[in-house]
């Protein structure tokens, strides 16, 4: 038992340090997977708007039932990455998988990165900079309620706002300590777990790919949404390199803005469908209602 222990406690230090050893590649390919994972997400994204919610057979639009399941569906949804990422806590305690994942990168990234790739990463990390992400959010919430997308905005508002203040409530939850980080490149204050930087970032690319998706041209929809999942993954990244967050807090900020941009999403979309039956409704009513 000890030494099948061991054992996989070696191997996963091992791929911590193959992991920081080549941080400008898997930079690469990160931006490729998460540019493939973007394109996958938009192809759900249409399906999803190509067919009716499974209630929508059996409760009337006008019942709100479409909006209630997908508030029941957010709320699960929500509870099981609550869920995911205690877990993920518990496991990057000193001793556990995620710990030791953790320890390795950040011990072989002090040890041997470059000055020139952490000033490079040192720059890529203001693309989720809290005032750059502020200052967009409150833009962008403006010129969308000023051209009559309501909706848009809303969304656009809880999803950016309802990220930063679960992030702010979990990082008082959780209260673990950041890595050492000496280069003095970059310098990060308060607690770690999940990293505000990615967790931001990932609220606010993804939601622009989805505003782009409604607003937008086809053509512009998957160019958008692959570019941001690029900046998505790179802003995590530029936290582990910049040795300012552990792995799994960056893990477990793109799972928490994940989630609740999901939630709001579906929300959203789920709102928007109600109305569209509704006015349907309003111009072709049902010949039982027609007055005479």
């Amino acid at each position: 038992m000890t030494m099948t222990m061991t054992m996989t406690t070696m191997e996963i230090s091992g791929l911590g340090a193959l992991l920081a050893r080549y941080p400008m590649e898997w930079w690469m390919a990160g931006m490729a997977v998460a540019a493939v994972v973007g394109a996958l997400a938009l192809a759900g994204l249409r399906t999803a708007q190509r067919h009716s919610p499974p209630l929508h057979r059996f409760l009337p639009a006008q019942a709100h039932g479409v909006v209630l399941a997908a508030m029941g569906a957010s709320a699960c949804t929500l509870v099981l990455a609550g869920a995911t990422m205690a877990e993920l806590v518990e496991s990057g305690r000193p001793g556990g998988h995620w710990g030791v994942l953790d320890d390795a990168i950040a011990a072989r990234l002090q040890a041997q990165t470059d000055t020139a790739v952490l000033q490079l990463f040192a720059t890529l990390t203001h693309l989720g900079d809290a005032w750059a992400l502020t200052a967009a959010t409150v833009v962008i919430a403006v010129v969308l309620w000023v051209r009559q997308h309501r909706l848009l905005a809303l969304g656009w508002l809880v999803a950016l706002a309802g990220n930063g203040a679960l992030t702010k409530i979990l990082k008082q939850v959780f209260e673990r300590v950041r890595p050492e980080h000496v280069h003095g490149i970059a310098q990060a204050d308060g607690f770690s777990f999940p990293s505000g930087h990615t967790s931001g970032s990932m609220a606010a690319y993804a939601m622009l790919a989805y505003l782009a998706t409604r607003l937008l041209p086809r053509p512009w929809h998957l160019p958008v949404v692959m570019g941001a999942g690029a900046v998505i993954f790179t802003t995590g990244w530029s936290r582990v390199v910049l040795q300012v967050h552990y792995a799994s807090d960056v893990l477990a900020g793109w799972l928490l803005a994940g989630t609740w941009v999901l939630c709001t999403v579906l929300v959203m979309e789920s709102v928007a469908r109600w109305r569209s039956s509704n006015d349907n409704d309003s111009h072709h009513p049902r010949p039982g209602l027609v007055k005479t």
